[in-house]
């Protein structure tokens, strides 16, 4: 490359006009520089092996002297950020460029300011600073960098409407040397007029208008700083502005009130390259947080917040990659909020604006740029905070919404990570006719019968809305957005597997089912990448089965019982009366099956069941009845632990009893009551048999266990599915020590209580009210609130409507009907019509045409 003759010329006499017009200026004073050649050449040398280094050192002093612009002008007017060296003409003379020059519009250099300048090693920024920016320079050193690149550094600075001038011709230090002890050379401070400003620094009107603007001008700063480097080294040959605009653009922060400018154009922070997770716009049909705060949002965009005059207005956006790391912390801070009035951050030291601290993971990433000028009325006298008041806590607590929306929106991004799985692009890569439209009409089925299938739920639509038109709209989008996201909740370990939810397209996979929990925990390193997959699939059999044209029925039925699979696979006992009596009956012959049947058998009465496990001297499982606040019997939750007994014999022998160790233990745990249980005892109807005697015991000693049969559980399971027994009526079996004989008459008393109080709780009833509940998708229906809704069930309490429940629950199982014992909740996973016919049909295959003797006739009469 070559240069016309007219920049030829026009560049040539550059370092003689320096010297020449220099020279000219009238001196103010001389300022002596203690410095030796060898230490110049040391510390710039060693500390600036690279040129964009260098100059990156004089930006920083810039940035230190508190400007909010700095141009830099390179030498060769030919280079592009793109460039490098090669580029440009190889057989230039350094004497031939022009020179370059680093102009800002800091706070400059007065007379003192420059003899601070060359006082090496020795800084005023190191001891603090007077603004709110914290200073980068620590030990003065800075200008030494300009030696590697130039044997001229010049300063031209005004302030107070004065322009001062220093010139350092580096040639001068090399006759210096420490060891001679030699006396300081000078350097003089000169005074110069605007008119011989404006022609010693006439090449950047050309090169950089803006830059000429900023120094001279109505539009003038009123302080500014220029550093001229001229008469250049070797090593500015390996200067290269592409690799200097990397070099200052790594080093801006992505928010800065600090700007800089290369050969005119403006640099922008790499980080602003960075990928974006989310942005929210201020005001926007997205703004979902001035919604909920009950803010005005703008046509144009942004918010208006009563008692803050103008518009609340910028972006929040989310990064994939950390702001906080990098260099570019030098300049400034890249996240948090950047609150603005009048184009001035008001909040630089205080990243949180009041705020508490915030999730670290989410705030290394995030950035929100407001511009607020009605806060202007808010400020403090510093103009660097604000006064408190119900506005400012009002415009915080819209801060502080945003953030957490990008906080929710960085969890979806880190769990679509983990699971692996972009099930949009599954989708839009598989024919719409084979996985769409099966969805599709799955939906359409749902709303025309008011009930959802066993994995798709029913459009719930807002009041007003219509039918057809929604279901059009959902039908013509679905090919490009059939699942929305897919979460992971913990909707109840009882709950279905997968639950979509139309309305949403949102696809929510149960964190507690036995079989997905069996999945996340031996994922392998996977995520929820196996356990989002098997949801999916889960989803879409549903809507293939009833695109085969089984009936609805058939379906939820086929799904039922493989989910009743999936549980055994997964290793959950089985959760039904008649599943729980079968294993308590094929468990007699195996210990370790015993204590799980026994737990199975209790927790289908109502309790949680926790085991343990054949620890010698221990036992062998625990037992919670929650009972809950507010039970109109008075009684508080309590727990069980039991010690279950096999032998090969026909019956245990009272030696493998023993009391004080289930004691011991009972007292370890904090339980209420204790109990041993086997097939039979030895000597158990003898009161003076051994066994018994040991019970007399633990009578006397204050011991609440007692001695149960497994025939004996079977007996109270089966009174429980039959009548419904309340976990209130079960703490009787133990609020006292009994032997065999004795829980024999209990059990003969509580079947007599039950068969002739001839109170039938409607049932049907019960089940309607509560399914009305769901409507309110806020609420989890409860048997209080269906108790008070309904004069009918009024007349019971609330105990025995959660028992008859809790009967229908052992019938059909959890799968159909979840009820917390602990504050009546109650999870339906049908319709109440649904429910009793699964509970018709239970019953039918136990009892055959029997169904008329239960005490639950409302399943079958509907009142």
């Amino acid at each position: 490359m070559t240069r016309t003759p007219e920049i030829a010329a026009q560049t040539a006499s550059y370092p003689d006009l320096v010297a020449q017009s220099e020279s000219a200026l009238p001196t103010v004073k001389n300022i002596p520089v203690h410095i030796s050649y060898e230490i110049i050449k040391l510390f710039s040398e060693g500390l600036y092996q690279s040129p964009q280094k260098a100059v990156e050192e004089l930006v920083s002093n810039s940035y230190d002297a508190r400007a909010t612009s700095a141009h830099v002008l390179l030498p060769d007017p030919y280079y592009s950020p793109e460039a490098t060296p090669e580029d440009a003409d190889v057989d230039r003379d350094p004497n031939d460029l022009p020179p370059l020059w680093v102009i800002d519009n800091g706070s400059g250099m007065d007379d003192e300011g420059f003899a601070q300048l060359w006082r090496v090693a020795s800084s005023q920024k190191a001891g603090g600073q007077d603004g709110a920016r914290a200073p980068i320079g620590q030990f003065g050193i800075g200008k030494l960098a300009a030696y590697v690149l130039a044997w001229r550094l010049t300063h031209v600075s005004k302030v107070d409407d004065k322009i001062r001038l220093t010139s350092m011709n580096f040639r001068r230090l090399e006759t210096v040397h420490q060891f001679d002890n030699a006396q300081p050379i000078e350097i003089e401070l000169k005074d110069v007029s605007e008119a011989e400003a404006q022609r010693l620094m006439a090449d950047i009107e050309e090169r950089d208008p803006d830059a000429w603007s900023m120094l001279f001008g109505p539009d003038a700063a009123p302080t500014w700083t220029a550093a001229r480097l001229s008469d250049f080294k070797d090593l500015y040959d390996k200067l290269s502005a592409g690799r200097l605009d990397w070099v200052l653009r790594t080093g801006l922060p992505l928010h800065t009130e600090f700007q800089i400018w290369l050969n005119g154009t403006k640099l922008e922070s790499s980080k602003a390259e960075r990928e974006r997770i989310f942005s929210l716009e201020a005001g926007s049909a997205e703004d979902e947080v001035a919604d909920a705060l009950g803010l005005t949002k703008l046509p144009g965009g942004g918010v208006e917040i009563p008692g803050i005059d103008g518009v609340i207005s910028g972006t929040a956006e989310l990064f994939a990659g950390r702001l906080t790391e990098g260099k570019s912390d030098q300049y400034g801070r890249s996240n948090g909020f950047f609150v603005r009035v009048r184009g001035r951050v008001v909040n630089l030291e205080d990243a949180l604006f009041g705020l508490n601290p915030l999730n670290h993971a989410t705030w290394s990433r995030f950035a929100f740029e407001i511009e607020a000028d009605g806060l202007r009325n808010h400020l403090l006298s510093s103009r660097e905070g604000v006064r408190e008041s119900e506005p400012i806590e009002t415009f915080r607590k819209y801060l502080l919404g945003v953030f957490n929306r990008c906080r929710t929106a960085y969890d979806k991004h880190i769990d679509l990570e983990q699971t692996g799985l972009d099930i949009k692009r599954l989708l839009e890569s598989a024919p719409s006719a084979f996985l769409v439209e099966p969805v599709v009409e799955t939906v359409r089925l749902a709303m025309q019968s008011d009930e959802e299938s066993y994995y798709v739920a029913k459009p719930m639509l807002e009041e007003g809305v219509d039918p057809e038109q929604w279901f059009a709209e959902y039908a013509a989008g679905t090919e490009q957005d059939l699942i929305s996201d897919i979460v992971f909740e913990d909707t109840g370990e009882f709950d279905r597997i997968v639950r979509y939810y139309p309305t949403t397209r949102r696809l929510v996979v149960n964190n507690q089912h036995p079989f997905i929990d069996k999945l996340l925990a031996n994922s392998r390193g996977k995520g929820k990448a196996p356990a989002a997959l098997f949801g999916s699939s889960e989803f879409l059999i549903d809507a293939m089965l009833q695109d085969y044209g089984l009936p609805r029925q058939t379906s939820i039925d086929f799904l039922a019982d493989r989910d009743k699979i999936l549980r055994i696979i997964a290793g959950e006992e089985p959760s039904t009366a008649v599943e729980a009596l079968r294993l308590l009956k094929s468990a007699l012959t195996h210990e370790t099956a015993l204590e799980r049947a026994v737990g199975t058998a209790f927790r289908v009465l109502g309790f949680e069941y926790e085991r343990r496990g054949g620890n010698v001297g221990g036992t062998d499982g625990v037992l919670y009845a929650r009972l809950g606040r507010g039970s109109s019997s008075g009684l508080e939750d309590y727990k069980i632990v039991y010690d279950a007994k096999q032998t090969n014999n026909t019956s245990v022998p009272a030696d493998k009893i023993d009391f004080g160790s289930l004691e011991t233990f009972r007292k370890k745990e904090s339980a209420d009551f204790g109990f041993f249980i086997a097939k039979k005892y030895e000597g158990q109807a003898t009161p003076t048999s051994k066994v018994n005697q040991k019970l007399d015991g633990a009578k006397e000693n204050g011991q609440r266990l007692s001695l149960l049969l497994v025939e004996q559980l079977r007996r109270l399971v089966e009174l429980h599915y039959r009548y419904g027994v309340p976990l209130t009526t079960v703490r009787e079996l133990f609020e006292q020590p009994r032997s065999v004989e004795e829980v024999d008459a209990w059990l003969a008393d509580l079947e007599s209580r039950l068969t002739s109080t001839g109170r039938r709780v409607p049932l049907t009833k019960l089940l309607e009210v509560l399914e009305g509940q769901k409507v309110d998708q806020r609420q989890v229906p409860n048997v209080k609130v269906a108790r008070y809704q309904d004069a009918l069930l009024r007349d019971y309490q609330p105990e025995e409507l959660s028992a008859a429940l809790q009967a229908v629950s052992t019938i059909v199982g959890s799968q159909w009907i979840e009820v917390n014992t602990a504050n009546d909740d109650v999870r339906l996973h049908g319709t109440a019509s649904q429910i009793v016919s699964e509970v018709e049909r239970h019953l039918r295959d136990m009892f055959g045409d029997g169904l008329d003797a239960l005490t639950l006739p409302d399943v079958k009469d509907v009142q």
